[in-house]
């Protein structure tokens, strides 16, 4: 009985201080710089159905079910997904936000294997050189337990390494698709 008791005091330090030291904010940002100017980017950008063709995520399960639901490239459209495998899950992401060569804002919903919110957002600069710099990037404000599971999740399990290579992995993706595509005249 000692022995148990002993376990579930330290078990409620830890836990003590994990929600004492843990950031009840989530956010990861990730970017690259893609050889051709940022109308060209951005109109790629502002339609998710174009996202299927470079996001890490989804390439983990050809088998996933997709559906649609707007007007592509407009606030209020809907891409969802279901997918078996847990890496993938099943979702949606609404587009939020779009300001023209800037910023596509989205939320994204998660259903299984867990429930989750977060804003999404892909940032667009111009180089001025016909390159563009693009920023993809998640956050979310946590409340109590989550911000504690997410901590102990994306640090622990190392969680938020896997979603640092799959945002790298969809950055790579995306610049290898848009620099395949022959350059607009003049550029």
């Amino acid at each position: 009985m000692k022995v148990v008791t002993g376990f579930v005091a330290v078990l409620a330090i830890v836990l003590g201080v994990i929600a004492v030291i843990a950031p009840r904010e989530f956010k990861l940002q990730r970017e690259i710089v893609i050889n051709r100017p940022v109308d060209m980017v951005f109109a790629h950008l502002k339609y998710l159905q174009n996202h299927d063709k470079w996001n890490a995520w989804k390439k983990l399960d050809p088998q996933l079910q997709q559906d649609y639901r707007g007007t592509d490239g407009a606030i209020g459209f809907v891409s969802a997904w279901d997918s078996e495998n847990k890496d993938v899950g099943t979702a949606e992401q609404e587009i939020t936000e779009v300001i023209e060569n800037q910023k596509l804002g989205t939320v994204i919903r998660f259903k299984k294997p867990f429930e989750a919110d977060f804003d999404s957002y892909l940032l667009t600069e111009d180089l001025a050189d016909g390159r563009t710099k693009v920023t993809m990037g998640i956050e979310d404000q946590m409340s109590f337990p989550m911000y504690i599971i997410s901590f102990i999740v994306n640090v622990c399990f190392n969680q938020q390494q896997k979603i640092i290579d799959n945002t790298d992995e969809s950055l790579k993706g995306l610049k290898w698709l848009l620099e395949s595509v022959p350059s607009p005249k003049g550029v």
